[in-house]
């Protein structure tokens, strides 16, 4: 007789880890890739460091902010409460709702539920000087077919003169064998080596399956080909990278 395995209820298990980790503690993040490859060992305290345990390459990307700042995939508010205590005004976007309660509960002041389009259409007016893309969140551009849009919605967001600051991860600087069979898999079907689809598990749940693009220096460059956005500032430390996006 074959065996059973139960599928997990699609929920907010981002948010579910963050606030068990906020309440509790010792949790890890558990990251499912569509091919069945399944990455632990990120502990879910990393959401809720302290500047001082912080990657270097993320407290200079926060040293670029100036004036008011959105912070996209804010998780459990790490970023907004720096910011806060430097009296910048932060706004946290993020669509897990309980990851915008344990920001809450930690003293984020400002938050959005949604994502990047839902703000730009719900409050049409708002603008930000700088936008933050920490967590390796430019794989948020998802494909080079889908990154333009994302990019004009920055845009729409973001101040004349204003900057995004954000945080990628170089897909290419693997030698895991696993990862490098993806890259092969992705490229037997035209798409870019970095693609992926993933779903965040906690316990019986897992998030929707989403769209996210590990790309190089060079890939996201040409990302910003033909869009309002300029490439101002480039800082690596092995595969990882912060890069400042310039208004033009």
């Amino acid at each position: 007789m074959g065996v059973v395995v139960e599928q997990p209820v699609e929920g907010d298990a981002f948010g579910a880890m963050l606030l068990e980790q906020w309440e509790i503690g010792d949790v890890w993040e558990v990251v499912e890739r569509d091919d069945g490859h399944v990455m632990v060992g990120w502990a879910a305290e990393r959401y809720f460091a302290e500047p001082s345990r912080w990657n270097p390459l993320d407290t200079a990307a926060i040293d670029r902010c100036v004036g008011s700042v959105l912070d996209v995939g804010a998780g459990a508010g790490r970023a907004c409460l720096e910011l806060q205590r430097r009296e910048l005004p932060a706004l946290a976007l993020d669509t897990s709702a309980k990851a915008l309660q344990v920001c809450g509960r930690r003293g984020v002041r400002d938050s959005f539920l949604g994502t990047v389009f839902d703000l730009a259409r719900q409050l049409p007016d708002r603008r930000f000087d700088s936008i933050l893309l920490l967590g390796n969140n430019f794989g948020l551009l998802e494909s080079p077919d889908a990154a333009r849009r994302f990019l004009d919605a920055l845009a729409r967001l973001c101040t004349d003169g204003g900057r995004v600051i954000g945080r990628g991860l170089d897909p290419y600087s693997t030698e895991d064998p696993d990862h490098l069979r993806y890259h092969d898999r992705n490229r037997a079907v035209g798409r870019r080596a970095g693609q992926m689809r993933l779903r965040v598990r906690h316990r019986s749940e897992a998030t929707p399956w989403f769209a996210y693009w590990m790309m190089s220096p060079h890939e996201l460059e040409q990302a910003l080909a033909g869009t309002t956005w300029d490439m101002d500032e480039l800082h690596q430390d092995g595969g990882s990278y912060m890069a400042v996006l310039g208004k033009n």
